[in-house]
Order: C-alpha cells, then sequence, then structure tokens
C-alpha cells in the first residue's frame, strides 16, 4: 500500500479548543483514496472520515509537510489517450484537466503529491516520481 500522512493541529468546530488530527492519501485497491482522524482536546469528539479522491484540504496538508514530486515524460514513450486515460483513472480528471497535465508532463513535468504521481506513474509503466525539494 501507497501512502503519505501530515498531522495538523486546528480549532475544534465545536467548542474552539486545540484539535489535533492526520490527514492521509492513500493508494487502496489501485484507486486514490483519503482519511482523516481528528480528536479535540476540549470536548473529547473524534471522528474519522474517508473516502475516494483527493480533498483540497487533504491534499494540501500532505504537500505542506512532504512537498511536491514530478513525473516528467520527455521521450514519447506513451501515447497521448494512454496518458490522458492514465490521469483521468487515477486522479478522476475531467478530459480537459488530464490534457493539461499531460501537456505539463511532456514540458517541465506534472506535479502533485507522492501518493497521487506513483499511482499515474504505475498506470503508465513509468519511474517512481522525483521530490522537488530534491532539486
Amino acid at each position: 500500500m501507497i501512502s503519505q500522512a501530515a498531522k495538523f493541529e486546528e480549532p475544534c468546530e465545536n467548542c474552539g479548543a486545540p484539535c489535533t488530527g492526520w490527514a492521509v492519501q492513500l493508494v487502496q485497491d489501485g484507486e486514490l483514496r483519503w482519511e482523516e482522524d481528528r480528536q479535540c482536546a476540549g470536548c473529547q469528539v473524534a471522528s474519522c472520515d474517508r473516502g475516494q479522491g483527493a480533498p483540497a484540504r487533504i491534499r494540501d496538508e500532505i504537500l505542506a509537510r512532504h512537498g511536491a514530486y514530478r513525473l516528467t515524460l520527455t521521450d514519447g514513450s506513451v501515447r497521448g489517450g494512454v496518458l490522458l486515460k492514465a490521469f483521468r483513472d487515477a486522479l478522476g480528471f475531467s478530459i480537459g484537466e488530464a490534457q493539461e497535465a499531460a501537456r505539463a508532463m511532456r514540458e517541465s513535468g506534472y506535479e502533485g503529491t507522492y501518493v497521487e504521481m506513483t499511482l499515474v506513474a504505475g498506470l503508465l509503466n513509468l519511474a517512481p516520481p522525483v521530490s522537488t525539494r530534491d532539486r
């Protein structure tokens, strides 16, 4: 299983006390999934949410903690339709979003979380993504 997690702290929506939790992005059964667990120190409310896809709040926490990863395709080894399908299947992109991602991937590279880019790379049989922090 491929996963990345980021710990966060924010005010509780119910009482305003510190609420800590974990934002997780993972690949499970070949699909991009997310989990968010939180616990309030004040009112003791705990929650566990899970779903499919990549909500912005989860993605933002992961990117802030771990940085972005880049996939680049410069040799033309993957046909356009296959590339579009990979972005649509892995990340749920519309056709327009997939076209933009494919263009970026062929030029300077497409950036996302490690989990997202590893899922796309796996669908295309490409090398793993490269951290943008290493550059």
